[in-house]
């Protein structure tokens, strides 16, 4: 029999002695009880072209996966493993496995509660080999599983103030209130220097993708300049970054921030499995519930409306139903 090895190399058992001699004498080498090819598509074309079928195990088949430049080594070991399992699963041939077969062991691996992610990597993994790589079939029309929409965790008003009143230091401090009433990601954050204070209009030159000018409140302002004032007095002064590392020329680390998070979750009472992402989605979250529209918040974050749309539809859809008004209310009419 001869099979092919997630690094490439055919193998061959000993009962095929006879054809690999005629086949590939001089060509391959022995290792304990089995036979080793090379792998190149010469050898692959020779043992698909002839040797009897019923001595070709459907591996063998799978080469042009491992051949493939498009692809990273890792993802070429995960998709030749994907495809020898559906092989394997279909008991056919390449060339005489059908659309059908593709969603039956589709349909299979949903019956057998596999994860969504998987299974789409499984249909990546076969939509490669049979459609792109040797053209048999088409496979745009498989029906996949669709993902159920996760709602995103967000930090209640209370639980940020509480985060907030839970942090000793003034630099950690302001950076959750710059992140929160801000809305801004960790990066952001980071990377502001004190340029990007405007304090006379009260606003935040946000740089990096999505650039943009987010207002600031009066009480925000204020802390920023009593923080750069004690940076001064320390003698901190000369570095262009709002919050710096230790090397001034550099801004503070996403890790060290990170860990700041985690601790001052811990020490307010909150879940410590929250990233420092929560704040941005808490605030997107908040102005959502004080009825401010998608158009205004996608001009504050600088995400795309459609995205705050998907993202964001169960608060949506809640703020919605709790605007629906008493009506046996009747103080509106005389």
């Amino acid at each position: 029999m001869f099979r092919l090895g997630s690094n490439g190399s055919f193998i061959v058992e000993e009962s095929s002695k006879d054809i690999l001699d005629y086949l590939f004498k001089g060509k391959y080498y022995r290792k304990k009880n089995l036979y080793i090819l090379p792998p190149n598509y010469e050898t692959y074309r020779k043992i698909i072209m002839n040797v009897p079928e019923d001595r070709i195990d459907p591996t063998c088949y799978l080469y042009p996966i491992l051949e493939s430049q498009n692809i990273s080594p890792k993802t070429k070991k995960l998709y030749f493993q994907v495809n020898k399992n559906f092989i394997e699963f279909v008991r056919k041939k390449p060339e005489e496995i059908t659309q059908k077969d593709v969603q039956s062991y589709i349909q299979y691996l949903i019956h057998t509660n596999k994860r969504i992610s998987t299974i789409k990597t499984v249909y990546m993994a076969i939509r490669l080999f049979f459609e792109k790589l040797m053209g048999y079939l088409n496979l745009s029309d498989i029906e996949l599983p669709k993902q159920e929409k996760s709602i995103p965790e967000v930090l209640t008003r209370k639980e940020v103030k509480l985060l907030i009143k839970n942090i000793k230091s003034q630099k950690h401090k302001l950076i959750i209130k710059i992140a929160y009433s801000c809305g801004l990601k960790l990066s952001e954050v980071l990377s502001l220097t004190v340029s990007d204070i405007d304090f006379e209009n009260r606003a935040v030159k946000v740089k990096g993708k999505n650039k943009r000018i987010v207002p600031a409140s009066e009480n925000l302002i204020r802390e920023i300049k009593d923080y750069l004032k004690d940076q001064y007095l320390k003698g901190s002064e000369g570095s262009v970054y709002l919050f710096f590392s230790k090397n001034k020329d550099k801004p503070l680390s996403a890790r060290t921030v990170e860990i700041m998070f985690k601790k001052a979750l811990l020490n307010a009472g909150l879940s410590t499995r929250y990233k420092f992402s929560i704040l941005r989605d808490s605030y997107i979250v908040h102005l959502i519930e004080k009825n401010y529209c998608l158009d205004t918040i996608s001009e504050l974050t600088g995400i795309k409306e459609s995205k705050l749309l998907s993202k964001f539809e169960f608060y949506i859809n809640l703020a919605k139903k709790n605007q629906i008004p008493d009506m046996l209310d009747f103080s509106d009419v005389a």
